[in-house]
């Protein structure tokens, strides 16, 4: 392995992890067949526990690749944020980065003092008090008591927690955690920062205050490797990003080119591909199983004119076969760089459902007012307050933004992503006329 340059904070070569999933034995009735099994087990055991280390071929059907052949260099002061959907090895990378676990093939280089915050509470006891496990986090990062209590007063202030830093953390809230876990992570001046959704918990007002820590963390010439889903704050945090899918690298450049075509790839198309996706959350007692984008005529579109009436008309069923009430959607609007445009929701127009029947369609209509270029779709359903489904990036639509103004004319999408209703007109300068009239009055 050669030596890390000095410029560089991070090498990554051919880096791959495989897993082998899936291992199953029948069981027989017999007392027989239990006895023999019994005997045998040993050899079995020894037989399997060899299986999960040798991958005789990587074709067979329980070995999966998390990773493969994943490779970039990072210098000092550079901040990259690592975009996909779930399971395209984000977090694998992140703890492979981390030392948590292995790489199967490749090598992963970092200098200096890394900390990461990979999970809720990773690293934490829970019959610790927040205290504790301040300096036991501070000590598994290799730093000395005395560093520690050098920091603790501002680790603290910064996660809000001084009322409860001597209650045990397993009386934590998953909020109380992150907002720990995140301050002794980024205040332990780690030349390396790792971190994987720390903006998924927390307020909004907290979450500012995470991306705030990390550009000071990036400013101070500290490294900062940064995975999320919320693309807008990886647009205005990371200086690169690259995209991992299926375990690979499908890009890795400038942050708003790789997320552009991340977001190219996000188009769903189908309601059979909507109702297929593994990657949603919630408890099921609804599901939106199909996106469509329709015109005035109910005909079904791909691209919509910018000012033209839309409906998206959403496709659901749920758990079970009778009516559903307390019924709440979000529609979340994403600009194709991952800016977050507008959120839609039944609950801030105050307009009820009612009950609704096992499997129906929710419709709504809004006018578009934006340019032309491709925005991104995202669902959240509730069921009395409770999650019930989410689907992240579930659709994409297109906007031809020529024939908002009657000149059909409008800026391009550099120039913002609103179009706007308004007019222009020309008065007198009665303020100015004003103000001139009463300039010798002063002293009077």
């Amino acid at each position: 392995m050669s030596e890390l340059d000095h410029r560089f904070a991070v090498r990554v070569t051919g880096l791959g992890k495989r897993y082998r999933i899936g291992l199953r034995f029948d069981r027989e009735d017999s007392l027989f067949l239990t006895a023999a099994r019994t005997l045998a087990a040993p050899v079995r055991n020894f037989r399997n526990l060899r299986r999960l280390r040798v991958f005789s071929d990587d074709e067979e059907p329980d070995v999966i690749w998390a990773l493969r052949d994943v490779g970039f260099e990072l210098e000092r002061g550079e901040v990259l944020g690592v975009v996909g959907r779930n399971g395209a090895g984000k977090s694998t990378l992140l703890k492979i980065l981390s030392r948590v676990t292995e790489p199967t093939t490749g090598t992963a280089q970092m200098r200096g003092r890394v900390a990461s915050l990979l999970e809720i509470g990773t690293g934490f006891h829970p019959d610790l008090t927040g205290r504790e496990n301040v300096f036991l986090n501070g000590t598994m990062h290799g730093m000395t008591r005395r560093e520690v209590a050098a920091r603790f007063d501002e680790i603290v202030e910064f996660a809000e927690l001084e009322q409860f830093i001597d209650t045990q953390v397993k009386r934590y809230s998953s909020g109380m955690y992150v907002r720990l876990a995140f301050a002794v992570a980024a205040h332990l001046h780690p030349d390396v920062l790792l971190t994987d959704e720390v903006l998924a918990v927390g307020d909004a007002q907290f979450q500012q205050k995470c991306l705030g820590r990390m550009r000071e963390v990036a400013g101070s010439g500290r490294t900062v490797i940064f995975v999320s889903h919320n693309r807008s704050a990886v647009s205005s945090l990371c200086t690169r990003a690259i995209w991992l899918e299926n375990g690979r690298m499908a890009a890795d450049g400038a942050v708003d080119d790789v997320l552009a075509r991340y977001h190219e790839s996000l188009l769903v198309g189908t309601d059979a591909e909507l109702v297929h996706r593994a990657d949603r959350q919630g408890d099921g007692r609804i599901r939106i199983v199909g996106i469509s984008f329709r015109d005035s005529s109910g005909e079904r579109m791909q691209t919509a004119t910018a000012g033209s009436e839309v409906d998206i008309v959403l496709a659901y069923e749920s758990g079970n076969e009778r009516p559903v009430r307390g019924v709440s959607v979000t529609l979340i609007l994403d600009s194709a760089t991952g800016h977050r445009l507008a959120t839609i929701s039944n609950d801030f127009s105050g307009e009820d459902f009612g009950e609704l029947p096992p499997v129906g369609e929710l419709i709504c209509s809004l006018r578009l007012p934006l340019t032309g270029g491709t925005y991104v779709w995202s669902i959240k359903a509730r069921v009395g307050g409770g999650l019930a489904d989410r689907v992240m990036d579930a659709a994409v639509l297109s906007v031809d933004g020529s024939e908002f103004y009657p000149t059909r004319r409008a800026p391009d999408i550099q120039a913002g992503e609103l179009l706007l209703d308004y007019r222009w007109a020309a008065a007198e300068a009665t303020f100015a006329r004003g103000r001139e009239s009463n300039a010798g009055t002063i002293g009077r």
